[in-house]
């Protein structure tokens, strides 16, 4: 589905698979060698960002690039065992092609905001989140000297939840995010 994002379904309405390539994760570990209880330590170090793929439907409609790509830096806060995760960024996206019948333009500037939390056992952790995404969209179409415009404005939020693991992705129609973790 193309943006507009209050076309898309309600969150509540989205199936979100998360998918993970495991990678290597260190676990603490008691005298015994056995993982130890208590608070996510993967939380507390965590550090990385989301990538957030928004499909242009306009765009893509005429053979454009389809995708706007936003990275959110994530930062942590808290002293377990639930760590508050929040980010923000602009996802910008601008590309004019011209025509022998004249020109198309699509341009898309949104804002999106993370909160959330990362809570679970040691190896086993998990960021819950919401997405706010609030922005603009303008189509602009010139044939033969006639100009239209196609403006859009508003806002969307989408709930997730991504596994701490390098790669989790959640996504639905119109949208995907990636999770990337920074290696400490």
């Amino acid at each position: 589905m193309a943006v507009p994002l209050t076309n898309t379904p309600a969150a509540a309405d989205v199936e979100i698979v998360a998918t993970a390539t495991p990678t290597a994760t260190p676990v603490a570990a008691g005298a015994e060698g056995r993982p130890t209880e208590g608070p996510a330590p993967g939380c507390a170090r965590l550090q990385g960002e989301l990538e957030v793929q928004v499909l242009v439907g306009p765009a893509e409609a005429v053979g454009m690039e389809p995708m706007a790509v936003g990275r959110i830096p994530l930062s942590v806060s808290g002293s377990g065992p639930t760590y508050s995760v929040e980010g923000q960024a602009t996802i910008d996206y601008e590309v004019s092609e011209g025509h022998d019948w004249g020109s198309y333009t699509v341009t898309l500037a949104m804002e999106v905001a993370v909160s959330g939390a990362c809570s679970g056992p040691a190896g086993s952790e998990q960021l819950d989140l919401q997405l706010m995404m609030e922005g603009e969209q303008n189509t602009v179409v010139v044939v033969e000297g006639m100009t239209w415009e196609y403006p859009w404005a508003g806002s969307h939020s989408l709930d997730l939840s991504l596994p701490l693991v390098e790669g989790a992705s959640g996504g639905g129609e119109g949208w995907l995010v990636v999770l990337h973790l920074a290696e400490s």
